[in-house]
């Protein structure tokens, strides 16, 4: 789908008219900032307002909801939203009959009748011993159960993913620890409950401990995993008991010693089991239903937000330089402001276009001086214009290179901007119906955050100024300043 290019602000007297005695009293006011980062702040103009919306690339796990069939049903209807619209704006992608095949996979399975479980842990936990146990003796149950044990978790071997991926696709995992969790044990634990996975957590080898350690460590387990388990879902198993030295006193008051193997005791495990699968079956597959249509909307969503991507490039590469050629050629620092602000508000409208995302000039205006403002306050100006002068290799005494530093700057900042929006948009709901009432600074302000220090690479901050000086200046100038 191609994108129509708008720049009615830009080129053709700019608008002196518009306002010059307004922008001098702005230029006046933030004269002790200097003009290349006064420029650069409005460069940054369309990134502020966007910056608190986004928030930064690692997010808290989501509050865990209580599932039912009219929820999943809706998440069905989003991401078949999802899906059409890639089918829309993507016919050719090849992605998207896969996408309806896994679809349909997972309503399918709302009507399965085994229930999967899942054995995991880490090293020598004792998951194949319990894993022996219960398919020895299967616990009574009124459907068909499948056991699965995982690789080991928390190897370096790779086998971790593989576990986590297995743990995930069960109806319910039986988490197995020989004792008090660790960080990394509770953080994987928590992970799968924040995944919709139903968890019980069993303490293995326990035959291990005295009567009064045993007891002391389940109440230890259950406190630390009370905001994720029931107390119910921590139970003590002894599969694989350590023979223990008997001594006999014989009649004659000889005695002797034999090595004797304490039964096998997974009862708790068992009664627990069973109570869930009689209680909860119908919850165990809505919750793997409800993982497999997350895993399917998560990569419609990637696939249509990179087809989104590729549309929104060539429109940030034509506003930076834009901005870029309006900052270096215009020694009037209130006219820099004007046309950086003018074409960045440009900006938000057409990249909320192709992301569903509608907005009024004014509201895209007040959003672009709102990202100036964050980028102003996070020093990312100045960071930003210190940078590309080191990479020119000059004082920047002259107006050439002062210009030239400006522009290049403003034309760096513009592309953080719109990456940063970019970045927000595709994090939101395929169509926010009033988007512009609810935008999110704090989240807005952790993703500029983030683009800005993921394009702060050397090696891209060297593209953009070899780009510039060949977009920006004469070859000769361009000689001379190399």
């Amino acid at each position: 789908m191609t994108v129509r290019l708008q720049r009615p602000l830009l080129i053709g007297g700019i608008g002196v008219t518009l306002g010059l005695w307004g922008l001098d009293s702005v230029a006046h006011s933030l004269s002790g900032v200097g003009n290349v980062l006064t420029l650069g702040t409005i460069a940054a103009g369309g990134g502020y307002w966007w910056y608190t919306q986004r928030g930064n690339g690692v997010q808290a796990p989501a509050a865990k909801i209580d599932l039912d069939r009219a929820t999943l049903d809706r998440l069905l209807n989003q991401v078949e939203l999802v899906i059409g619209q890639l089918t829309i704006e993507s016919p050719e992608n090849p992605q998207i009959e896969l996408f309806k095949q896994q679809l349909i996979r997972a309503t399918t399975n709302l009507t399965r009748p085994e229930r999967q479980i899942a054995i995991t842990g880490g090293q020598k936990v004792g998951k194949s011993s319990l894993m022996q146990q219960l398919t020895t003796e299967p616990v009574v149950c009124a459907t068909p159960l499948k056991y699965i044990e995982t690789p080991a978790l928390f190897t370096v071997n790779g086998e971790s993913a593989t576990a986590a991926r297995i743990a995930l696709e069960a109806d319910l995992v039986l988490f197995v620890t020989n004792g008090d969790l660790t960080a990394t044990e509770y953080k994987h634990l928590t992970a799968l409950h924040q995944a919709h996975q139903r968890v019980m957590l069993v303490f293995d080898r326990s035959d291990r401990y005295l009567p009064e350690e045993r007891s002391q460590i389940i109440h230890q387990l259950q406190s630390i995993v009370s905001g994720t388990l029931k107390a119910a879902d921590v139970v003590a198993t002894s599969t694989a008991p350590t023979p223990i030295k008997v001594r006999k006193i014989k009649a004659d008051g000889t005695s002797s010693d034999t090595l004797e193997t304490p039964p096998v005791d997974i009862s708790s495990l068992d009664r627990q089991l069973a109570h869930i699968l009689a209680t909860e079956g119908e919850q165990l597959v809505w919750g793997n239903t409800y993982r497999q249509i997350v895993g399917v909307q998560t990569t419609a969503k990637t696939a249509l937000n990179t087809t989104r991507y590729n549309r929104a490039l060539p429109l940030i590469e034509q506003n930076q330089w834009i901005v870029g050629a309006a900052a270096f050629a215009n020694p009037v620092p209130a006219l820099d402001l004007l046309a950086t602000a003018a074409v960045n508000a440009q900006m938000v409208v057409d990249l909320g276009a192709i992301y569903q995302q509608k907005f009024s000039m004014q509201q895209a205006q007040a959003a672009a001086g709102a990202m100036g403002t964050v980028m102003l306050k996070l020093g990312l100006v100045e960071v930003c214009t210190q940078a590309v002068s080191g990479l020119l290799k000059t004082n920047a005494v002259t107006f050439v290179a002062g210009g030239l530093v400006q522009g290049l700057s403003a034309a760096y900042l513009t592309r953080i901007a719109a990456l940063t929006l970019v970045e927000y948009f595709a994090a939101q709901d395929l169509v926010a119906p009033e988007p512009a009432r609810e935008w999110n600074l704090d989240l807005l302000g952790n993703t500029l955050q983030n683009v800005f220090q993921a394009n702060q690479r050397v090696a891209y901050l060297q593209t953009v100024v070899g780009q510039g000086i060949d977009r920006l200046m004469p070859k000769s100038a361009a000689t001379e300043v190399g």
